[in-house]
């Protein structure tokens, strides 16, 4: 029997949660920064990585730590389209229509390289 490859772990990974959930884009803008010597502001940069998400259950202790309630800040099954790429803490998602900013990211690594992450997002 063949070995699995991490590629194809990550491949049935995220198609399970496609199937499931939603696509979802975390984003993270950075503004410009001025310059007082020339007098400028330098263009802002934008930073976004896309995939797939399920809302999951969260980790009370997490929760409790972060001070969060955890009816108003939910836990995402996340799969990113390219794997190793996960959003961190500040980064911006839209979930049920509303706009959430990433708390903390758990991810799930089982090579070193993350193929999902839980990512409890708060407003």
């Amino acid at each position: 029997m063949a070995a699995v490859s991490y590629a194809q772990t990550h491949a049935r990974a995220k198609s399970t949660v496609a199937d499931a959930g939603a696509d979802v884009t975390f984003t993270l803008t950075t503004p410009g920064t001025y310059d007082a010597t020339t007098d400028t502001y330098s263009a802002g940069s934008t930073a976004s990585i896309a995939g797939n998400a399920v809302r999951t259950a969260g980790d009370p202790q997490q929760y409790a730590d972060l001070g969060l309630s955890l009816e108003e800040a939910p836990t995402l099954f996340f799969t990113p389209t390219t794997y190793g790429q996960l959003p961190a803490p500040t980064y911006q998602v839209t979930w049920g229509g509303l706009s959430y900013t990433v708390r903390a990211v758990r991810p799930i690594a089982p090579s070193g390289t993350a193929i999902a992450a839980r990512v409890v997002v708060a407003r």
